[in-house]
């Protein structure tokens, strides 16, 4: 009998003691069902809720309960074991992918699509282009008013909103516009990306900076009525002579040829060692239907080819 008992202790601990997954998360998930926890870059809401509604409709069964927040603790609840799965626009950093490493855990990447990062005024604006060049002074401080932008403006003071200083767009306006220099004083949060449209509505002297999936799906009443109460500013891309047009907001188009200066790729992290329910949804978001999910809603597809037709 104590054979028997300890061969069924020991059935019990391989069964339910190991493997990898979020704590507290059901160890019998499978790719099509059972609940975990996803951390997700708040700024990427929009698409990710498309994406998990219509992934919960196929299978009842399945149910990820998401943590919508900036892009570097969504990163930190993957590698504490909080989340099974992390959608962002960065892979792992070295000092997260040890952490890791030291559970022996290898991550993985399965793509998710194209995005961008859009520039947003007040209705009241006239300065509807910006220069990449401009977008730098503006965020480092060397433009301090709007008279510097254009000598035709008043010389009111230039307020920059944003989700979170630890957020997707700030990191990646830093590390591809700023080149690590340090943001001005009068950039700020206000907490996540319906704020920052809000802001900008109602502060004539703001730009803000929201992802383009809040405002780019065009079938969506909610994303109409985001980019009916502000301006979307238009951006000079790197080589205007040679682009499909001299200036650009964060069309499709724009962003699937990589001529938006501030397009960016979102993909998902994963830390779960076997084909699990993490698995099961990073699948379907990469399969043809996740793929024209993303494509009705504005965004470039990752994994599926997109037409760009030229009209004359």
């Amino acid at each position: 009998m104590k054979s028997i008992g300890y061969i069924l202790y020991a059935l019990a601990f391989i069964q339910f003691g190991c493997g990898n997954g979020e704590k507290n998360a059901n160890k019998l998930d499978t790719a099509t069902s059972g609940t975990i926890t996803v951390a997700a870059d708040e700024s990427l809401r929009p698409i990710v809720e498309a994406e998990i509604e219509v992934f919960e409709s196929i299978y009842p069964d399945a149910h990820l309960n998401v943590v919508y927040t900036n892009e570097y603790d969504a990163m930190q609840l993957l590698v504490n074991d909080s989340a099974r799965i992390a959608i962002t626009s960065r892979e792992l950093l070295p000092e997260e992918k040890a952490v890791l490493d030291k559970a022996t855990i290898t991550p993985r990447y399965a793509p998710f699509c194209k995005d961008a990062i859009a520039i947003i005024m007040n209705k009241a604006s006239n300065d509807t282009v910006l220069t990449m060049e401009q977008v730098k002074a503006v965020m480092d401080g060397s433009y301090q008013t709007w008279q510097d932008i254009n000598k035709k403006n008043t010389n009111s003071p230039i307020q920059v909103v944003f989700d979170s200083p630890k957020s997707g767009a700030i990191r990646h306006l830093t590390d591809s516009v700023l080149k690590g220099a340090t943001l001005a004083k009068h950039c700020f949060a206000v907490n996540d990306n319906k704020a920052v449209i809000d802001y900008v509505e109602k502060n004539k002297n703001s730009i803000g900076l929201i992802g383009v999936s809040w405002i780019s799906d065009r079938d969506d009443s909610t994303s109409n009525s985001f980019v009916n109460r502000v301006r979307v500013v238009n951006l000079v891309p790197a080589n205007p002579e040679t682009a499909e047009a001299r200036t650009m907001k964060p069309y499709q188009a724009y962003i699937a040829l990589k001529q938006y200066p501030l397009w960016r790729s979102v993909q998902i992290t994963l830390r779960e060692p076997r084909t699990g329910l993490g698995t099961g949804f990073a699948s379907f978001v990469a399969s043809d239907t996740g793929q024209r999910i993303v494509l009705k809603s504005g965004l470039v597809p990752a994994t599926a080819p997109i037409r760009i037709i030229e009209l004359k």
